[in-house]
Parts: structure tokens; C-alpha cells; sequence
């Protein structure tokens, strides 16, 4: 079964050709709509035992209807004793030109960022300026204008519903707000793959300029392996095991039928350009952070505090360039093999290796490695680009790698460590490089979870669900890899 995944698609809006009227309706639009939300929020954390509950993976679920008899009214509704004439936070005396449909959008708002754990405090910042709005209430239209009716500076518009009341003999009704969007090909490709559930206005005030973010609901292409192939043992299965690592950023290892590894199965993704990268923004902002650190006397310690931001998020930026382009050379390996392989892709998941390697004596450099490595990024990454390319959810999955680079590969017993990188079981005096032990290691437990079942189903580590053991019937013919050799 093939699932749906949510996109986030960015385009600017040609701010240049926005009137100074238009800016100043989305100014005042989003800047009410923003403190809606956050009086929905504190009103959610002040009520929190009479709205909140929690399920049984300890996350909070909002109930919007208990919400709304604290902050909305009804008049008309058929049955007098229904009726709310007094609530305890009256939105509508508090915001007396907003709509019905605009609080129920703030309030789906409010209720999605305190479920993913916003709490209001006074340190904290405020929301910042956003606007979603649902397709289905039809509150925006996206145009395109053909070359031959194209009289105007663009040709893609978006037209959203103006909140703000305008009166026409004494009735207000609400007019279409129609933006500029400085659309270019890759967005136009993107929004063909799905469709547009929703979008969201923001500010931003660095470069004061208006973006639009559009949430695409996208369905994969399809399987990868079709049916036909599915069934049928036209190709051989093979199981490619992955170890992330900090100094090597992966290294992966297919067992195949075959019962010995050549170079062809054996694949490292390593870039030293990333790693130069890496090390002159690190000595940039550890001497910029030791300058901040000292009493400065001269009243610069703003000005260093300033070009310390700047530096960091320019730091963010290059480094998720740098691992998409680390997701597309693992994804390109993986399809390569998957032409020639019925495959299935196991990554290890690091699962408390903070907490295990901050007790031992390790120094403070790879301490701070090993902190600022977001493994759980670079898998989601993974798992999302596998499933748009066509692969099932099944045949990616993550377990734990506890253990994976400490034991040999043929026997099974401790190994050392002599060389940095190199691993040697004193047992069968086998070498191996360490980050290739531990992939190894990773698609065999895999495979040992096949042949030694605990239960009738296997857990994916990064999205929680549980797989049918059915779905690796396919793997029955590599139980060699289990054996010592």
C-alpha cells in the first residue's frame, strides 16, 4: 500500500508589483489572525484539564467542540436550549469584524501548534505572522493566465478571501485579494505531482518580503516493483544494510545470494569538500563565540552577538545543502541496485548513543560531534525520497544498531579496536573496516529477525508501524548470511 506524503512548496510574491493598499491588508489580515492564535493557545494551556486528553503514546489531543463553548456563541441554531448566548472568552465582542469561518481556521491553528508542543510564556517569542487556509472552504484560488491573455507583469496568481469587511448598501460582503507569485519551472513541476490542500502567508522581516507556502498533498508514483514482479522470482532478493556514521556519513553493505562480498556491495558515501566546509564554519564560530565570551570593554559585544546570528544561520543553510545532495547519492545507489535486486533497505537508528557515549571517556571534540549530528533528519529525509520514487514503506525500514560495529561479522564474538576505523576478532583473527562491520551486522539482524521471529510482525524504529512478516518471504534465500563463516 502506497501512502500519501504532505510537500511544503515556497514561492515568493512579487513584492515590487504588490500596491502599498494590498501590503496594508495583509498586513493587518495576518497581524489579527496572529493574535487570534495566540489567545486560542493560552486559553487552550489555561483550560487544559477540561479540554486536553492523552492517548496511549502519551500525546495531547485538543477537543475543539469543548473549545469552542469557552470562546464562540450560537444564535441560531434550531433548538433554543443549544444555544450559547454567554461564553467565558467571547471572541466575538473581543474581535468584532472577524468571521465565524476565520476563528474556526485560527482555532485549527491554535489547536496543531499546541498539540506539537507550543506553550505560551512570557520569555518565549511570539507566533510569527501566518495565515492557513483550507481548500476545501474555498478560501483561495490559484490562476494561471495563458500567453495570449497575459496583459499583465505575471502570469500566476492567487486569489484569497479578503477577511476584512467591505460595505456596499449597508451589507458587507468580502472581496478577492489577488497576489502576484513569482512562479518558475520547478515550482510549476511540483505543483503538478499532487494537489494543493492548503497555504499559509508569511512576513518575513529580514527582507521584508511577502511568501506564500503551499502544502501539496502528493501521491508516490507507483510501486517500484510492480505486481508482476512482485511475484515472480525473475530477480534475486538482497538486502542493503546502512550504518550512519559522524566522520563517514554512511557506509552500506548488500548481501545478495552470492556468499562473498565484492567491491560492487560495498559502497561508501563520504564528501572531504563537506568536511572542509564544516571545519571553517566551526572555527569561525568558535572564535567569534570566544570573543563574545570575554568581558568586552568596548561596547562591541552587540555588534559580535549580531554577525554570531548571521554566521549560524548561514551555517544552517549550507549544511541542508549539503545533506540533500548526501539524500540524492544514497537514493541513486539505492536504484541502481534496485534494477538488478529485489531489494529491501534496513538503516540502523543510533537510538540513545548520546546518552552511552557521554559516560565514557571520550574527548570534547567528538563530544560536540556527536551532539550536533541529526541523524533523525537525514532518515526522515531518506524514508520520504525512497516512498516518492515509488518504493514501499515496507521495504525501508530502521532498527536498532546497538552492538552492530562491536561484534564480528563471522563469528559473532567482541571484537577491538587497534586502528581507528578497523575492527579485529581475536577468536578468528578476522579485520574489517568498522563502519562496514556495523552495516553488515545491521541487514544480518534484520535477516535474524526474519528467521528467528519474537512475534508475527517487525517495527520500523523512525515511523512506529508494524509490517506483516509475509512481506519478507522474498528474503528466505539469504539465511547463508546467518551462518558463521
Amino acid at each position: 500500500m502506497v501512502e500519501d506524503v504532505v510537500k511544503t512548496l515556497k514561492v515568493r510574491i512579487k513584492n515590487e508589483v504588490l500596491t502599498t493598499r494590498k501590503k496594508e491588508k495583509l498586513r493587518k489580515i495576518t497581524g489579527r489572525d496572529t493574535r487570534i492564535i495566540e489567545k486560542y493557545v493560552r486559553i487552550i494551556h489555561h483550560n487544559r484539564r477540561k479540554i486536553c486528553t492523552k492517548t496511549k503514546n502519551g500525546k495531547i489531543r485538543v477537543h475543539r467542540g469543548k473549545l469552542d463553548e469557552l470562546t464562540l456563541t450560537t444564535s441560531r441554531l434550531k433548538r433554543v436550549e443549544e444555544r450559547r448566548e454567554t461564553v467565558l472568552h467571547d471572541f466575538k465582542k473581543m474581535f468584532p469584524y472577524c468571521s465565524h469561518n476565520e476563528f474556526q481556521e485560527c482555532r485549527d491553528i491554535a489547536v496543531q501548534l499546541y498539540e506539537q508542543g507550543y506553550r505560551p510564556s512570557p520569555t518565549r517569542l511570539p507566533i510569527k505572522r501566518a495565515r492557513r487556509q483550507l481548500i476545501n472552504a474555498k478560501r483561495f484560488v490559484l490562476v494561471h493566465l495563458p500567453k495570449e491573455k497575459n496583459n499583465t507583469l505575471t502570469r500566476w496568481w492567487v486569489g484569497i478571501r479578503d477577511s476584512l469587511d467591505t460595505w456596499r448598501r449597508n451589507t458587507p460582503y468580502h472581496q478577492k485579494l489577488w497576489l502576484p507569485l513569482e512562479m518558475s519551472t520547478f515550482h510549476q513541476k511540483e505543483l503538478k505531482k499532487g494537489r494543493v490542500k492548503s497555504l499559509e502567508l508569511r512576513y518575513k522581516r529580514s527582507t521584508r518580503e511577502w511568501w506564500v507556502y503551499f502544502q501539496l498533498k502528493v501521491l508516490p508514483p507507483p510501486s517500484f516493483y510492480s505486481p508482476e514482479k512482485e511475484n515472480s522470482s525473475s530477480l534475486p532478493p538482497a538486502v542493503l544494510g546502512i550504518d550512519l556514521g559522524i566522520n563517514i556519513p554512511a557506509a552500506g553493505v548488500l548481501l545478495t545470494p552470492k556468499k562473498k562480498l565484492t567491491n560492487k556491495e560495498i559502497k561508501f558515501w563520504y564528501t572531504k569538500q563537506w568536511n572542509r566546509v564544516n571545519h571553517r564554519y566551526k572555527l569561525k564560530l568558535s572564535r567569534l563565540q570566544r570573543k563574545a565570551a570575554l568581558n568586552d570593554q568596548s561596547g562591541k559585544k552587540h555588534q559580535i552577538y549580531r554577525f554570531l546570528g548571521l554566521l549560524r544561520r548561514r551555517y544552517k543553510n549550507v549544511k541542508r545543502v549539503y545533506i540533500h545532495q548526501f539524500i540524492n547519492n544514497v537514493v541513486q545507489t539505492i536504484e541502481t541496485y534496485a534494477q538488478r535486486y529485489d531489494l529491501f533497505v534496513v538503516v540502523g537508528y543510533p537510538k540513545h548513543i548520546r546518552e552511552e557515549k557521554g559516560k565514557r571517556k571520550i574527548t570534547r571534540k567528538f563530544r560536540r560531534k556527536l551532539h550536533q549530528w541529526n541523524f533523525s533528519l537525514v532518515l526522515a529525509l531518506l524514508h520520504r525520497a525512497l516512498i516518492l520514487r515509488g518504493f514501499e514503506p515496507h521495504r525501508i525500514l530502521t532498527i536498532e544498531e546497538k552492538g552492530t560495529s562491536s561484534h564480528c561479522t563471522r563469528c559473532g564474538r567482541k571484537v577491538i579496536r587497534p586502528v581507528r576505523g578497523l575492527v579485529h576478532c581475536p577468536s578468528c583473527n578476522y579485520t574489517f573496516h568498522s563502519d562496514l562491520t556495523g552495516a553488515m551486522n545491521i541487514a544480518r539482524k534484520f535477516l535474524g529477525e526474519l528467521f528467528r521471529p519474537r512475534g508475527n510482525t517487525i517495527t520500523d524504529y523512525l515511523t512506529g508501524q508494524k509490517y506483516s512478516l509475509t512481506h519478507f518471504t522474498v528474503c528466505l534465500g539469504l539465511s547463508h548470511w546467518l551462518q558463521s563463516q
